[in-house]
């Protein structure tokens, strides 16, 4: 009876082991299916990831060659605002020759005006003979300077008299050029020998500087052939 108790139990003993080798090896199966489809999974994560640096790496060439093609816009833009502005300068310097030259022309033609004007205006206010009128250069105090109206005149009723007209010709009359017309006269009277008639020649003045004109003791004439007097003349 012992000797078949401890068959049964070896019997037993052998069945339990083969189910848990079963088991094991079940185990190990699943182990084995599970670490094949981790090894997919990771394969496959691999695979997008590297699909993912390889979309980037586009990505980044792409915007390297947008941003190289910007900045040969940009430098393009800049040498054509270059160029531009190259041609800007070269019609500014242009037109500044052409508006000298007219300055020129325009100071030119109210000089031949004032000499006209004049040669009539002291005949008629004081009966002069006036000679020659024109622009002049006359040194000064050592320096050269320019004036615009320059001549003489004679009074027949002072024979022998030096009379030196001395003027100013301006389109607009402004307080500045009087004053400088001032210290200007100033210089003449030091210099000429003889009675100094100052005039300043214009189109136009405002009243403010037709006052500083007359003030400081000069005359004033306009192109349309007005003579104002000083207040104590």
């Amino acid at each position: 009876m012992a000797i078949e108790r401890l068959s049964m139990i070896q019997a037993e003993t052998r069945r339990e082991m083969a189910d848990s080798q079963a088991r094991v090896d079940q185990r190990f199966a699943e182990l084995a299916a599970a670490q094949k489809q981790t090894r997919r999974e990771m394969a496959d994560s691999q695979a997008r990831v590297d699909q993912r640096f390889a979309e980037l790496a586009a990505t980044q060439k792409q915007t390297r060659r947008e941003m190289a093609d910007s900045q040969a816009h940009v430098d393009q833009r800049f040498a054509e605002l270059a160029a531009a502005q190259a041609r800007t300068e070269r019609a500014l310097g242009l037109l500044a020759k052409q508006v000298g030259g007219l300055s020129e022309t325009v100071g030119g033609d109210i000089e031949d005006i004032a000499y006209i004007v004049l040669h009539d205006a002291l005949k008629r206010e004081f009966g002069w003979e006036v000679g020659p009128l024109e622009r002049t250069w006359q040194r000064w105090n050592g320096a050269v300077e320019e004036v615009d109206i320059f001549g003489e005149a004679v009074d027949p009723a002072r024979p022998g008299h030096r009379i030196w007209i001395v003027g100013e010709a301006k389109h607009n009359l402004t307080a500045s050029e009087v004053d400088r017309f001032i210290q200007k006269v100033r210089r003449a009277r030091r210099h000429l020998v003889g009675e100094i008639f100052p005039v300043c020649f214009c189109y136009r003045a405002r009243p403010e500087v037709q006052q500083k004109v007359t003030g400081a003791g000069l005359y004033l004439v306009f192109s349309y052939n007005k003579l104002v007097r000083p207040p104590s003349v």
